[in-house]
């Protein structure tokens, strides 16, 4: 399996199921500015509380079974009834350019959703490809314990370096050096990385 990141911003998302796992997927998907689209008779109460509080244009709650086609059109499928039959379906159903996680059955899905820790701009996913979530959530834990909200703030600055470097048009062994420089851990204390951009500043104007 391909580790990437992918866009979901207003991608039309469907989810068939009314349960924990599918309210997970929900605020998952949200999270990612997601269209999502729920499928189910019932739902649970959490649940259904975030439809109340959503726009229907992001959020849509269709109150009954999953039928033939419902995954028409949509950018990605999650199969999470606590039917093992009808998640099939939805996997028979859906296509083969469609990203589709069947949650009851890893083997015939083109997608895993991994643990993932965030920390500002950085975000760390963890995946066993559908052997344990729990041991992926673990590892994922251990990993985070390593970034306090000093290394937050230290992503902003590099992120912003960043900018400054390439924006100078420097020959590539100079602007090479500075990009390696700003990811070396003394630039973790806020007086350097203050240091650091005073003397980019100074640079734009020598360049200028």
């Amino acid at each position: 399996m391909l580790p990437i990141t992918v866009n979901l911003q207003q991608k039309n998302c469907i989810v068939i199921g009314g349960g924990n796992v599918a309210y997970r997927r929900v605020q998952t998907l949200l999270a990612e500015g997601a269209k999502v689209t729920v499928i189910s008779p019932d739902v649970i109460p959490k649940l259904a509380a975030l439809f109340e509080k959503m726009d229907e244009m992001q959020l849509k709650w269709l109150k009954r079974p999953f039928r033939d086609g419902d995954t028409i059109g949509a950018f990605l499928v999650i199969a999470a009834t606590n039917l093992r039959a009808v998640n099939e379906q939805i996997g028979y159903e859906s296509h083969s350019n469609q990203l589709v996680n069947i949650v009851d059955d890893p083997m015939n899905s083109n997608f895993y959703f991994p643990a993932v820790g965030r920390k500002g701009l950085l975000s760390i996913a963890v995946s066993t490809e559908g052997a344990s979530p729990v041991l992926a959530k673990k590892i994922r834990n251990e990993v985070m314990q390593n970034f306090d909200d000093a290394f937050e703030q230290y992503l902003l600055f590099v992120k912003q370096a960043r900018a400054c470097i390439l924006s100078l048009g420097l020959e590539e062994k100079q602007k090479r050096k500075l990009l390696t420089d700003i990811v070396d851990n003394r630039y973790i204390d806020p007086t350097r990385q203050a240091e650091f951009l005073e003397n980019m500043k100074m640079l734009t104007v020598e360049t200028g």
